[in-house]
């Protein structure tokens, strides 16, 4: 049985094109993708969910992370923001993999205590990032990026990326966002940057834990973190069946047991009485 792939996002009109591409992706990658809005409980999603995408969508509302908001600021949906950060919270928490693309990315490092720049240009000599796709095409290639070679997403990526020396990666990727991770969050750690140090990637030290700045749903050669992240949802599926049937099987073990008892103490019982019975014969 293929893994469900829960991907959380609008469906407004003007983002179906890009859930359509996450759809396809993790299909391409061997999963079943299955969308939800961000409404209802963050529990109903994860009691089916065998791994999480979340995606693209408005700026995450700093209140989030306990700042006020910037003259920067521009669209907010405070309302997705609480329930996918506590979506985000209790997928990791429970183990479930997780990946978040762009907002997504600011997503997890919002839920486990990260801070964001409200707008790149806070950096000094910052480069351009915010590219708008009614100006550019989406697959278009406009940055590059630099990996860290001990990292989970390096493991992912190593067979299409350019290696320089011993330490470092790179490729060249999309780029449509103003925001960007400012102080990453609890068990996380930055393995990707831009030129001008921004951090384009972050990942989990324990578990399946990975958010990408960039959209890799507009990047062919960026299939193997969705194919990633179906692994690792197939992997957890297989160790709770796995889990699920030892269950089970104790169970099954259990009362097979407790018969066997009831029909010794039965038989047992059934003796006594038959040793005890009075002797009526006559002489």
């Amino acid at each position: 049985m293929k893994p469900l792939i829960a991907i959380v996002g609008s469906l407004e009109e003007r983002h179906l094109t890009s859930l359509k591409r996450h759809v396809s992706m993790v299909s391409k990658a061997g999963g079943t993708a299955g969308v939800f809005e961000a409404n209802g409980s963050p529990e109903d999603v994860l009691e089916v969910a065998d791994g999480l995408l979340l995606v693209e969508g408005p700026d995450v509302h700093p209140s989030f992370y306990g700042n006020d908001p910037s003259p920067k600021l521009r669209e907010v949906d405070a309302e997705r923001d609480e329930f996918e950060v506590k979506l985000a919270k209790l997928a990791i928490e429970r183990g479930i993999p997780v990946m978040g693309v762009d907002r997504g990315m600011h997503v997890i490092n919002v839920a486990l205590g990260g801070t964001l720049y409200q707008d790149i240009y806070e950096i000094p000599k910052a480069i351009k990032h915010d590219w708008s796709p009614e100006s550019v095409p989406a697959e278009r290639r406009l940055h590059t990026v630099r990996i860290k070679v001990n990292s989970l997403l390096y493991a992912i990526m190593k067979e299409g990326l350019n290696v320089e020396g011993t330490n470092e990666a790179w490729t060249w990727v999309n780029s449509f966002h103003h925001q960007a991770v400012k102080k990453v969050g609890d068990g996380l750690r930055p393995v990707a940057f831009s030129v001008d140090g921004l951090v384009e990637a972050i990942e989990g030290r324990e578990g399946f834990v990975l958010g990408v700045q960039w959209r890799p749903e507009h990047l062919p050669h960026m299939l193997p973190l969705y194919r990633a992240l179906v692994n690792a949802a197939a992997g957890r599926h297989e160790e709770l069946e796995a889990l699920l049937r030892r269950e089970i099987e104790a169970e099954v073990r259990e009362e097979i047991e407790r018969e066997l008892a009831r029909e010794r103490d039965e038989s047992r019982h059934s003796s006594d009485t038959s040793d005890s019975l009075p002797d009526t014969s006559q002489t």
